[in-house]
């Protein structure tokens, strides 16, 4: 097998879209600055090959399958300070599976690697778990989605794939002393570091973790054991308070001075405990999952399910990454709490429609928070969004002419005026009249529910129908007359059997 055949099986993924990103210059951050989205279309083997001879677009692939499944996941620590070698040394201190390559922005790609096909789940919860254990919790994992909307044309999200330009690459990868690996060796690091999918479920990571707290964050419990890093020290103490005032109420001041005592090094000054004291009597405090240190050590899925966590009923859900469907109108995949939502512009505008979608498929209704906040969760999705290019066919103005021409064309035809009043289109000379309602029903039973009835009536003037009132036995009906659709006059070429031959 051909290092180019080894690649395309080692990063195989779904195989209806791909991901393109061409470098178009360098933002304010010193980051390049991209052009990126997701093409339709099987990423063929010329993609590939152009990717290892660097020609750009760069080749991204999706690590998701229609089934759910991967056969690779990844941590994408976009961090371009970040010291790789450092890294990489802590991957092999704490044997972790991964393999680091270099990003295009110069950040860490982690990969792990699977001999056979797995749940996108389990992938995600493993580099979930090691992520946090890591310090890079905050830093998004691939695949983006334990499941997507595939019947709705959702294709996940894309990564960058290393090795843009073969052995020259900027994107390489670090073997276990630190060196740089060439594409074969890459491959063959790949290949030993890969493991079965119960290798997957069975690895646990191995800390020092001490057995105070298993009640409570388990980012708490991690810090605790490792030691909370400079700088950071007033906020840990900060939230171990709040885990003091939750799990022992009546003597909890006590707790602090003794967490203070026994967890930081060195131990803050008694006037900066004596203002933590302070700040925490003044209310109910929830942790601060957003901040350091422990937004970088955050599992929220296992927090959840501790006495002493955060709330699963209060907090805001988790948001995943935005894609959106470049159709008219556009369509919105957002992950929440690991579900994959289908949205309308409007759910994502308006909190109590976006509450309704929550409830209706994922039985939670998140609390509302104020207007600007929600305006900020959502803009901030938008900085990062994902979009899917959509041909005519497959948009869903094209899904709705389809739909209209099937309607007027492929169910049974009345074959006079009156056989409207029984759900048929009708045609006569050039026009096919129908009622709105009838044409309602059919979207409805073939699962379009895009367009209110104001926007059905503006597509079909659009597409030259107009209105009218006719009476049909004795009744006045409003009717919709719409210029007629070509119907296959011309007989199919069909194989000629008859000297009995069987093709």
């Amino acid at each position: 097998m051909s290092n180019l055949e080894r690649f395309i099986e080692r990063f195989s993924g779904l195989q209806r879209a791909y991901g393109t990103t061409t470098v178009v210059g360098l933002r304010e951050d010193g980051k390049k600055k991209v052009d990126s989205f997701i093409a339709r279309g099987e990423p063929i083997p010329e993609l590939w090959e152009k990717h290892l001879e660097g020609e750009e677009p760069s080749l991204g692939i999706i690590p998701i399958t229609d089934e759910n499944t991967c056969r690779w996941g990844c941590i994408d620590v976009d961090d371009f300070t970040l010291d790789l070698k450092a890294v990489n040394a802590k991957l092999q201190e704490r044997e972790f599976p991964l393999i680091l390559c270099r990003s295009k922005s110069g950040g860490a790609h982690l990969f792990l690697f699977s001999k056979e096909y797995v749940l996108a789940s389990l992938m995600r919860l493993k580099l979930t778990e090691m992520a946090a254990s890591l310090g890079f919790a905050s830093h998004e994992i691939f695949p983006k989605q334990s499941q997507i909307l595939t019947e709705r044309g959702d294709t996940g999200n894309f990564l960058n794939l290393p090795y843009f330009g073969g052995d020259s690459t900027t994107r390489y990868s670090l073997d276990n002393k630190g060196e740089v690996n060439s594409l074969e060796q890459f491959l063959d690091y790949a290949d030993e570091k890969a493991l079965s999918e119960k290798d997957i479920e069975k690895f646990k990571i191995t800390s020092k973790e001490n057995e105070a707290l298993k009640d409570g964050p388990p980012c708490l419990q991690y810090l605790i054991s490792q030691g909370f890093p400079q700088g950071t020290r007033n906020n840990g103490l900060f939230n171990l308070g709040i885990y003091a005032k939750l799990s022992d109420s009546d003597n909890w001041e006590n707790k602090v001075e003794e967490y203070n005592r026994q967890y930081l090094s060195p131990p803050l000054a008694s006037n900066e405990v004596l203002t933590i004291l302070k700040q925490l009597r003044t209310k109910e405090y929830n942790y601060k999952c957003n901040d350091q240190p422990i937004a970088s050590h955050c599992n929220s899925g296992v927090c959840k399910t501790r006495k002493f966590g955060i709330s699963p009923t209060s907090a805001m859900p988790s948001f995943g990454s935005l894609t959106k469907q470049n159709s008219n109108p556009p369509v919105w995949f957002l992950d929440v709490e690991n579900n994959r939502l289908e949205m309308s512009t409007e759910d994502l505008q308006n909190q109590t429609r976006f509450q309704r979608v929550c409830m209706e498929t994922i039985d939670k209704m998140p609390p509302k928070m104020s207007e600007r906040a929600w305006q900020g969760v959502i803009q901030n999705l938008l900085d990062n969004v994902t979009i899917i290019e959509v041909p005519q066919d497959a948009s869903i103005d094209g899904q709705f002419q389809d739909l209209l021409e099937s309607f007027c064309t492929d169910r049974a035809q009345a074959q006079t005026k009156e056989e409207i009043l029984l759900g048929k289109p009708f045609t006569e000379g050039n026009k096919t009249f129908f009622r709105l309602s009838d044409l309602e029903s059919y979207l409805q039973r073939h699962n379009f529910r895009y367009f209110s009835r104001p926007k059905i009536t503006a597509r079909l003037r659009d597409l030259g129908a107009d209105h009218s009132g006719q009476n049909i036995k004795g009744r006045f009906v409003n009717l919709w007359g719409i210029p007629s659709f070509q119907n296959q006059t011309d007989p199919f070429n069909l194989p000629d059997f008859s000297d009995g031959e069987v093709l």
